[in-house]
C-alpha cells in the first residue's frame, strides 16, 4: 500500500514544469561552455595568459564536463536527482567564486576543471531526465534552441561587454548566478528517473545499438562543430562579419536554432532515423557542392552556410532522441552531453589542424565525410533496430 501511495507522489517527468525546469538546468550548467569564447577572452584580457595557459582553462573545464557525464552512468539511475543539481550547483557555484579572491593561474585551473566537473554532473540529470520523457527528441531539441538562442544573445552582446571594459572576474561572478538558478530549479526536478532501479543500473545488458547511435550523435557534432568554428574566418575575410548583429555568425546561431525548433514541433511523429537522415544529407550536400564550388548561383554563401546550420541542429535533436529511445535502461543517456563535447572540442581541432594557406576545404570535407557515415550508419540502425524504434514511437 505504501508503495503504491508513494507512486502516486512521484513527480510526472512529461509534466510542463518538469521538462521547463530540465531544459533550463541544461542552459545554467553549460553557460559556462555557451560563453567560453568571451570568458577565455576576458582571461587573456585581464591575466595576461599564454595561448597554451588558455588551451588548459577551457580544456580543464570541457575535460571536466565530458568524465562527470560518462561517470555518472554508474549512479545516474539510483542518484536522487534533486539532491544531486543542488550538490552539484553548489560546488561549481564555488569552483567559479572561488578565484575571484584567490589569485594564481595554478589555483584557477584547478578551480575550471572542478567546476567543469560539477556543472557536467547537473547537465547529466538534465540529460537523463529529457531522455526519459515520452518524446525525447521534442525535449531535447527545444533544449538545443534554448542554448542557440542563449548564444544568439552573448553574441549580441559580446561587442557592449567588451567595450563596458567587464572584467574576468565580474564575469565569473555572473555564471555562479546560473549555478544558483540550477540550485532553485532543483525543487522541480522528479526525485530520479521512471527507469530507475538498482537492478536496472547493475544490469549487464548489451546495447550495441546504443553505442552506435552515440558515436553517431559524435559524428554529428564533430560536423557541426568543424563548420561553425570555420565560419566566422571566412566572414571577416568577405567582410560579412562587419553587419549589425554579429553578421553571418548572428545568422548561423539563429539557422541552428530554427533547425532545432522544428524538430520540436516535429517531435518523434516522422519517426527517427528518416528525419535524421534527411537532414544529414542535405548538410553533406551542400558542403559537397560548396568545396567542388557547384553551388547554384541562387545558392549564396550565407544561404548555404544557415542551411547547413539548421541541418546539423535537427539532426543533433533526432540523434540525441534516438538514443533515449533505444536506452531501454535510460541509463546510458547521459553519453550524450559526453558526445556534444568531444565533439565540439574534435570539431575545434580539425580546424586548427586542417586549414591549409586560409583555405577551408579539408575542414569542409571532413564534415561533409562524417556526416556521410553518420547517414550511412543511423540507416543501418534504424534497420537492424525497426521494431524497438516503432514500438517506441508508437508509446
Amino acid at each position: 500500500m505504501s508503495s503504491i501511495l508513494f507512486e502516486k507522489k512521484r513527480t510526472d517527468v512529461n509534466s510542463i514544469s518538469v521538462r521547463f525546469a530540465a531544459v533550463l538546468i541544461s542552459v545554467c550548467t553549460m553557460m559556462y561552455f555557451i560563453n567560453m569564447p568571451l570568458m577565455l577572452g576576458l582571461a587573456v584580457k585581464d591575466l595576461g595568459l599564454v595561448q597554451s595557459q588558455v588551451w588548459l582553462l577551457g580544456g580543464f573545464f570541457l575535460g571536466g564536463v565530458a568524465l562527470a557525464a560518462a561517470l555518472s552512468i554508474l549512479f545516474i539511475r539510483i542518484a536522487h536527482w534533486q539532491r544531486l543539481i543542488i550538490i552539484s550547483g553548489l560546488m561549481s557555484l564555488l569552483a567559479f567564486l572561488l578565484p575571484v579572491f584567490v589569485s594564481g593561474f595554478t589555483f584557477l585551473l584547478i578551480c575550471q576543471g572542478l567546476a567543469g566537473l560539477f556543472a557536467g554532473l547537473g547537465y547529466a540529470v538534465a540529460i537523463a531526465c529529457l531522455g526519459d520523457t515520452a518524446n525525447p527528441t521534442r525535449n531535447y531539441a527545444l533544449a538545443l534552441t534554448v542554448q542557440t538562442a542563449a548564444v544568439a544573445i552573448v553574441s549580441y552582446l559580446l561587442p557592449q561587454l567588451v567595450a563596458r571594459g567587464t572584467t574576468f572576474n565580474e564575469a565569473l561572478i555572473a555564471v555562479t548566478a546560473y549555478s544558483f538558478i540550477a540550485i532553485l530549479l532543483a525543487t522541480m526536478m522528479p526525485r530520479n528517473g521512471k527507469r530507475a532501479s538498482l537492478k536496472s543500473a547493475m544490469s549487464s545488458q548489451k546495447p550495441g545499438a546504443v553505442y552506435f547511435t552515440l558515436f553517431v550523435l559524435l559524428l554529428v557534432f564533430v560536423g557541426g562543430s568543424t563548420v561553425r568554428n570555420s565560419i566566422e574566418p571566412i566572414a571577416s575575410r568577405f567582410d560579412f562579419a562587419a553587419t549589425e548583429g554579429g553578421g553571418v555568425m548572428m545568422m548561423l546561431v539563429l539557422a541552428s536554432g530554427l533547425g532545432s525548433l522544428i524538430a520540436a514541433f516535429i517531435g518523434g511523429r516522422s519517426g527517427y532515423a528518416k528525419p535524421m537522415a534527411l537532414a544529414l544529407g542535405v548538410a553533406a550536400t551542400v558542403l559537397v557542392l560548396g568545396v567542388f564550388q557547384l553551388w547554384p548561383e541562387q545558392l549564396s554563401l550565407i544561404f548555404a552556410f544557415c542551411l547547413v546550420g539548421g541541418a546539423w541542429n535537427f539532426a543533433a535533436a533526432y540523434g540525441m532522441g534516438l538514443t533515449a529511445k533505444l536506452d531501454s535502461s535510460g541509463k546510458y543517456t547521459p553519453l550524450i552531453a559526453t558526445m556534444q563535447i568531444v565533439g565540439n572540442v574534435t570539431g575545434i581541432a580539425a580546424v586548427g589542424s586542417l586549414v591549409v594557406g586560409g583555405s577551408y576545404v579539408l575542414p569542409y570535407m571532413l564534415a561533409g565525410i562524417v556526416w556521410i557515415v553518420a547517414l550511412v550508419m543511423v540507416i543501418q540502425i534504424a534497420k537492424r533496430n525497426q521494431k524497438q524504434i516503432t514500438a517506441s514511437s508508437s508509446e
